[in-house]
């Protein structure tokens, strides 16, 4: 069940809830920072893209962040259009954010000149491109949607699984084949089973993190968007599926699962950016500039 309430009443809700619980670490109480999309460019806008202002609005979202007790925050993707160089702009913003940083691959990331691919991970400080952060009783399961790209690297065998998945898409007239998405591959699928069986077993609430959509927008959705929902949904531990890409954002509660699209920071004059905090029942979004709140129950 989703209910919307204002933000004052929604921020000193958590504020309450959380002087109550002591350190975040200490309970089922953690607080983490979202934001996605900032997908800097020092060019024009282009329809509602706001290219330049990407660099004002990450310096409010950050202060705004650092003013806070979070224990992580999560960018989901896309922090630069097509620019290599854009990433000396946005890099050091991000090294300034206090609470452990936790960067997501989007299909922007990589809409780069080839040269700059290979070594991408590397330069942007990814160690792995999917893999999961443990904080309190929650663990947060990032994965790689460019896994099965048209615009990041790829051997053999991710090539022939894209190419499977995408002529499968096509001739059932799905659109989510488009250059734009992305995919998990098998390997990533099998590293992703195995992490929700521990995870199940060990009593602990998850949220799966990607750049790309599932339910939003069709043209906009996960290749194998179907199989990965099949396989979360089969582990109650998973609690919610958070992600970027689809820039005006979305919301849908299936079989129990959360899915939230949070806005794209580049699609607007405002801001957009979240604190989630997470307790034993609850996920609390408090939304800033166009994000919306809401307050979501965890199913059991």
């Amino acid at each position: 069940m989703l209910i919307h309430y204002s933000r004052t009443f929604a921020f000193s809700l958590i504020l309450i809830c959380y002087s109550f619980s002591g350190y975040s670490q200490k309970t089922d109480t953690v607080r983490i920072g979202i934001f996605t999309d900032c997908q800097y460019c020092n060019c024009i806008e282009s329809g509602d893209r706001y290219y330049k202002l990407s660099l004002a609005k990450l310096d409010s979202c950050i202060n705004e962040f650092n003013s806070q007790p979070l224990d992580a925050v999560f960018h989901l993707g896309d922090m630069i259009d097509h620019d290599f160089g854009s990433f000396d702009s946005v890099l050091p913003r991000f090294r300034q954010i206090k609470a452990p940083l936790h960067l997501v691959l989007g299909n922007h990331d990589y809409m780069i000149k080839s040269e700059y691919k290979q070594g991408l991970q590397d330069y942007i400080g990814m160690k792995e491109a999917y893999y999961r952060v443990d904080i309190g009783n929650w663990s947060f399961i990032v994965l790689n949607g460019d896994d099965l790209s048209y615009f990041a690297p790829q051997d053999k065998k991710q090539k022939e699984e894209r190419n499977e998945i995408v002529g499968t898409l096509f001739s059932n007239l799905r659109l989510n084949g488009m250059l734009w998405n992305g995919g998990i591959g098998s390997d990533q699928m099998k590293w992703l089973l195995s992490q929700l069986s521990k995870a199940q077993e060990a009593n602990r609430n998850v949220i799966v993190i990607c750049h790309f959509s599932l339910y939003s927008k069709t043209d906009h959705n996960l290749y194998n968007n179907h199989e990965l929902f099949q396989l979360m949904n089969s582990f109650p531990c998973v609690k919610a599926y958070f992600n970027g890409h689809y820039h005006s954002g979305f919301y849908l509660e299936k079989d129990g699962i959360h899915l939230v699209n949070f806005k794209g920071m580049v699609s607007t004059k405002q801001n957009a950016f979240s604190v989630v905090t997470l307790t034993a029942d609850s996920i609390l979004i408090n939304g800033y500039g166009r994000e919306p709140d809401r307050r979501l129950g965890i199913r059991k």
